[in-house]
């Protein structure tokens, strides 16, 4: 199902508005955002929680899925340079099914969108319109889909359950289920351009 593009700021904020109340508070500062700024601040912002959250997605699937020890999953994905080429990989890798494709679709639009406004390209507000809706959809969708797959949402403020009851891998043994998932323990500094 396409997105509807909503016609101006207020429509913006009124589709976040009607988002459930954890995705709202996840991006609670973009009604003001959108009031007060330009297209490209709220786009920034929302793109930043974007990544976190998929970071977060990775971070947590390790450990509530494959009993990872919380703090070598932790370095693990923090210093392994996630593209979006690579995202749709380690996420199958680590809950075992893929990104659902619509929602991965729509994300799709949104970064080419997001990319011409960093890089400075012409581009239309209805096209920035779309990649706020198309994130705000995306983070409901995705929390949804994880919550079902692994009892967690990561658009979520509430960072509270995700390594659950059981025992976790030792250390040496995690980091070796991080290599085998397919993150490699590097400093991102170090990445080319």
């Amino acid at each position: 199902m396409p997105l509807e593009i909503p016609g101006s700021w207020r429509g913006v904020r009124n589709r976040y508005l009607a988002a459930s109340e954890v995705v709202r508070e996840y991006f609670q500062p973009i009604p003001a955002l959108l009031e007060e700024h330009p297209w490209e601040v709220s786009m920034a912002f929302a793109f930043s929680l974007l990544e976190r959250a998929l970071n977060t997605m990775l971070y947590a699937g390790t450990v509530k899925l494959h009993k990872a020890h919380h703090q070598v999953a932790h370095r693990f994905v923090d210093r392994h340079r996630i593209t979006r080429k690579n995202f749709p990989k380690l996420f199958r890798n680590v809950f075992g099914v893929a990104v659902p494709p619509e929602p991965a679709a729509n994300l799709r639009a949104a970064e080419r969108f997001r990319d011409r406004v960093m890089h400075g390209k012409d581009t239309e507000d209805r096209d920035k319109r779309f990649a706020l809706v198309a994130v705000l959809d995306y983070a409901e969708r995705m929390n949804e889909f994880v919550d079902q797959r692994a009892g967690f949402k990561p658009f979520s403020n509430d960072r509270r359950g995700y390594t659950g009851a059981r025992a976790a891998l030792d250390e040496s043994t995690t980091a070796w289920l991080m290599r085998g998932l397919g993150f490699a323990e590097q400093d991102d500094s170090e990445d080319e351009d």
